[in-house]
């Protein structure tokens, strides 16, 4: 008996938790047009000119741009993704620690999923993200106005 009651705290602490880093992992605001984009540009800016590590074409295919850098790379500690759903006007930002990501990518998949990342699809794992270093990851745009840009750091 005290058994189960010691794995229901768990469980029950370990939903607190994963509830915690969800809470604070996302946020979704209002935002005109004009605004979404400076928030894209400011964050498009620091990795410089380096094209992004996927694309993704109209059919829905992913294409695989670039290969690893053959020196080993600077560390990365956290996954970006910002997306704008341009109908809607809302900009969806996600953050999500590399440490949860490598240990945990099926509940990060939960947490990036109002963004309309496909971790799965896109078969993008924290060891490949890695392997790169900071960098963009995917930089797309529709031509309905949505945007969607993946970077780590």
């Amino acid at each position: 008996r005290r058994v189960l009651l010691a794995l229901l705290a768990a469980a029950f602490i370990g939903f607190g938790i994963f509830g915690l880093l969800a809470y604070r992992a996302v946020s979704v605001e209002d935002a005109p047009a004009p605004e979404a984009l400076r928030r894209f540009e400011t964050v498009r800016a620091p990795p410089g000119g380096s094209p992004p590590l996927i694309a993704l074409a109209e059919s829905g295919g992913v294409v695989r741009r670039a290969d690893p850098p053959s020196t080993a790379p600077r560390p990365v500690g956290r996954l970006g993704v910002l997306a704008y759903r341009a109908s809607e006007q809302r900009l969806i930002t996600a953050d999500v620690p590399m440490w949860f990501f490598r240990l945990k990518g099926p509940a990060a998949q939960y947490l990036v999923r109002g963004t309309g990342l496909d971790l799965e699809r896109l078969q993008i794992t924290a060891s490949d993200l890695q392997r790169h270093g900071p960098a963009v990851v995917i930089d797309h745009a529709r031509a309905n106005g949505d945007r969607l840009l993946v970077w780590t750091e």
